[in-house]
């Protein structure tokens, strides 16, 4: 899963077209992908400094 959250803010179009491009190229290599479990993580906004290892868990 993936999350895309873009701001409300002024960007460019070349902004918009890299960010299809990222996306393009994670769909591409999806089966390469593995996946990451929270190690670690504060009690207040652990998505900006949680630890993560990988998930050898992940099926495909």
């Amino acid at each position: 899963m993936l999350r895309l959250a873009i701001p409300r803010r002024v960007y460019t179009q070349s902004h918009m077209d890299y960010v299809i491009e990222a996306i393009a190229q994670v769909w591409q290599n999806r089966e390469s992908i593995r996946g990451l479990k929270i190690v670690s993580e504060p009690p207040y906004l652990r998505h900006f400094s949680a630890q993560f290892d990988w998930d050898e868990g992940v099926s495909r």
